[in-house]
C-alpha cells in the first residue's frame, strides 16, 4: 500500500476487487460497488487527501466497509476474509470456545442471584451506592 494521501490503491476503504451490491449507512441507497467514487478535498492546511465514498449526490458516506457495507450478510471478499483478514491474528478455533471465551468456573448462570450484572457498588466514604 501507498502512504500517498492521493493514491486510491493505497486506500484500504477501496472498493473490493469483484463488484457486489452494496448500501450506504448514511444515505440507505443501494448500488453495485464499482461505483464507489474516489474523491479528493483539501484540509484546513492546504494539504490535498482523497478517500473513497458514495455515488449519490449530498452524501457523506465514506469507505466500503465503513459506511458502506456488502448487502449480502455472507459476504467474503477475493481472499475469503471480510473486507481485510490479517494473517498475523490469532485464529479462533471453534474446538476450543468454551475454554477460550468463557469463565474458567464455568457458564455464568443469569438467574442466579448477583449475576446479573446489575450489582451496586459501594463508594469508600460517602456510603453511596452507584448501580453499574
Amino acid at each position: 500500500m501507498s502512504d500517498n494521501p492521493l493514491d486510491p490503491s493505497g486506500d484500504p476503504f477501496g472498493p473490493p476487487e469483484v463488484s457486489v451490491e452494496v448500501q450506504c449507512l448514511h444515505c440507505g441507497e443501494q448500488y453495485d460497488s464499482y461505483r464507489i467514487e474516489w474523491r479528493v478535498k483539501t484540509d484546513a492546511d492546504g494539504k490535498q487527501y482523497g478517500f473513497w465514498c458514495c455515488p449519490t449526490p449530498g452524501c457523506g458516506g465514506m469507505g466500503f466497509g465503513f459506511d458502506i457495507l456488502p448487502t449480502d450478510s455472507h459476504y467474503r471478499d477475493e481472499r475469503g476474509g471480510w473486507v481485510c483478514d490479517d494473517e498475523d491474528e490469532e485464529e479462533y478455533d471453534e474446538e476450543n470456545f468454551d475454554e477460550d471465551f468463557l469463565p474458567k468456573d464455568g457458564p455464568i448462570d443469569l438467574a442466579k442471584p448477583g449475576n446479573n450484572g446489575h450489582d451496586r457498588v459501594e463508594l469508600a466514604g460517602d456510603g453511596d451506592d452507584i448501580p453499574f
